[in-house]
């Protein structure tokens, strides 16, 4: 028993010379550094790596209601108004009836959804609307690059 627990330990202090010691002392001195300066500057109380509330989600940048108020909003609508009547009625009541510095801007083609956007009657702040027939345009051999995920300079 006694020779199997001397070779242990002659294999333990065997492993430990052939550590590298340069890499154990960078580590061992970084590690001493970022406690002390935990410490110091917490004022030597807990280190500020062991504080749960260092790890709370930091605050979110939110402007107070008086700030909005006095703010101007642009609500930009581009697209076709296939969910309309799901999202335009909130669209009204939360942004552009909460807040009177609030205007609408809209943009959309005519097609067989359009009539969803008479929802926008009872906006109160409606800046520009427009509503365009779709028309194909003529592409070009650079046009075909850019909108062509695959020569295109952005890789979709």
């Amino acid at each position: 028993m006694e020779k199997r627990g001397w070779k242990k330990l002659m294999h333990f202090m065997r492993s430990i010379t052939y550590l590298d010691w340069r890499f154990l002392l960078i580590v061992s001195s970084s590690l001493s550094l970022l406690i002390f300066f935990s410490f110091f500057i917490n004022g030597f109380s807990t280190p500020a790596f062991l504080e749960i509330s260092s790890f709370s989600p930091p605050k979110s940048p939110l402007k107070s209601n008086d700030e909005l108020d006095r703010s101007r909003i642009a609500v930009c609508l581009v697209g076709g108004a296939r969910r309309f009547e799901v999202t335009g009625p909130s669209i009204v009541e939360r942004i552009l009836k909460e807040y009177p510095n609030s205007d609408l801007f809209l943009n959309s083609p005519v097609d067989r959804n359009s009539y969803k956007l008479s929802l926008l009657k009872r906006a109160p702040r409606i800046a520009a609307i427009r509503i365009f027939e779709p028309q194909p345009i003529q592409e070009t051999r650079i046009h075909r690059r850019v909108l062509d995920p695959f020569g295109s300079l952005m890789e979709f």
